[in-house]
């Protein structure tokens, strides 16, 4: 059961939006498994089934299923390409609002963007790990044009690309807020009930695991983590690599790198801070710790990715 990890997906971790085709996906899992973002499935035409732990969603023509990260699924293939269209949408909430990174931090948000998100209300509640909408039949054609649009447009990675992506994506969640707040023609929002883990602390690592992507620039120790999880310290260990394949040292700071590559590239920070500002008190392991995750320096980084930048200009 692995983890997939939003660096793996994203091709710019300042814009984590990407949309294709369900048979064009190119992280196919086929086993169960996890992914550190969200996931929005749409049919457009056929069937698709999505299967949980314990559980399965068969959604048609005309469903939509939003699934929050960290949730145990794997699809499954039991049609003819040919006959079935659907969209798999991938990507984090800070692509809509930079403060809103998490499904905690959107409950308490005050940020008018908070409307865009409103489909994905009923995933802050306790036991709620996935919501499924039906499109009324005369709207699909206009959201499957926006997939369709949104595609193209997650796929050019030149600044008009970049706008015309973040555009069509609060078009599309418009959309469905809008198709949120029909409670006469739409049906409510179901929420997916999952079987609970034989693991009696799978819940607790699952909640450990979004309180550290919720406070990595914090100072995070292993033994309160532990705890958190209701787990013994070593036996965390196990579990934490188990789940995610790497140690939870290397997990935080990967975090940490991920979000100075951001800092770097779209900031005139400078090193020092940005060493400070993503959760690591001492600048020399933080450059250690930078050139281990990206292979340059962060100075090398800065200049490579701004050069990048005025060459696309250009």
């Amino acid at each position: 059961m692995s983890l997939v990890k939003s660096k793996e997906i994203f091709a710019e971790s300042s814009f984590p939006i990407t949309v294709d085709t369900v048979v064009e996906r190119t992280l196919i899992q086929k086993e169960l498994h996890r992914h550190e973002y969200f996931e929005m499935l749409y049919v457009e035409r056929g069937t698709l089934v999505n299967r949980f732990k314990g559980d399965e969603v068969k959604l048609k023509a005309g469903d939509l299923l939003i699934m929050k990260p960290y949730v145990l699924h794997v699809l499954e293939d039991r049609m003819p390409s040919n006959a079935r269209k659907a969209y798999c949408l991938s990507f984090l909430p800070q692509a809509i609002d930079y403060g809103i990174q998490s499904l905690e931090e959107l409950k308490v948000s005050k940020s008018p963007n908070k409307y865009f998100f409103k489909p994905f209300l009923s995933l802050t509640e306790e036991g709620s790990s996935a919501v499924k909408l039906s499109i009324e039949p005369e709207r699909r054609e206009e959201l499957a044009e926006l997939f369709s649009n949104l595609k193209l447009a997650t796929h050019d990675y030149s600044d008009k690309g970049l706008a015309l992506a973040r555009c069509h994506l609060l078009n599309l969640l418009i959309l469905l807020a809008e198709q949120h707040d029909n409670n006469i023609l739409l049906k409510k929002p179901v929420k997916i009930e999952l079987e609970v883990s034989v693991s009696r602390y799978q819940d607790g690592l699952r909640k450990t695991l979004n309180y550290i992507h919720d406070h990595f620039t914090e100072p995070l120790s292993l033994e309160e983590m532990a705890a958190m999880s209701g787990a013994s310290e070593t036996y965390f260990c196990r579990l934490f690599k188990h789940e995610t394949g790497m140690s939870f040292l290397n997990y935080v700071n990967g975090l940490r790198i991920e979000r100075a590559c951001v800092l770097l590239r779209d900031t005139c920070d400078n090193a020092l801070d940005v060493c400070y500002k993503v959760g690591f008190n001492d600048y020399t392991h933080f450059g250690r710790q930078f050139r281990k995750n990206t292979g340059m320096s962060p100075a090398d980084y800065r200049k490579r990715k701004q050069g990048l930048r005025q060459i696309r200009e250009f």
